[in-house]
């Protein structure tokens, strides 16, 4: 019925499992990199820190709809890792750029 064997696993949708699962570490490896560089790093500033939080949630949310879509259609189950995957990233969304301000706004007082 599908072109791939691997669209689908125990009748939920896993193909943007991955995706999901690269976006998670993108934001992860921002955090880190504001926790572990805690002077100012001229490649990460506000304006990237808020983009790149704000672009992955986005994303993020808009593959969980049309996910949400595909399967209604196919009608396949839900897949809860991703939902837990994108409370996930919008966590990390809104922690990075709360971090970053909080590290910069009181190193440059």
């Amino acid at each position: 019925m599908y072109t791939h064997k691997s669209i689908e696993t125990v009748g939920a949708l896993t193909m943007l499992i991955p995706i999901f699962i690269s976006i998670l570490v993108a934001s992860l490896i921002l955090f880190f990199i504001m926790i572990i560089l805690k002077q100012k790093n001229k490649m990460i500033n506000g304006f990237t820190v808020l983009s790149l939080s704000a672009i992955s949630i986005l994303v993020s949310g808009g593959l969980l709809y049309n996910s949400g879509i595909i399967v209604d259609e196919i009608g396949l189950n839900g897949d809860p890792a991703l939902f837990y995957s994108f409370l996930a990233i919008t966590g990390m969304g809104i922690i990075n750029p709360i971090i970053y301000f909080s590290t910069h706004g009181k190193s440059n007082k």
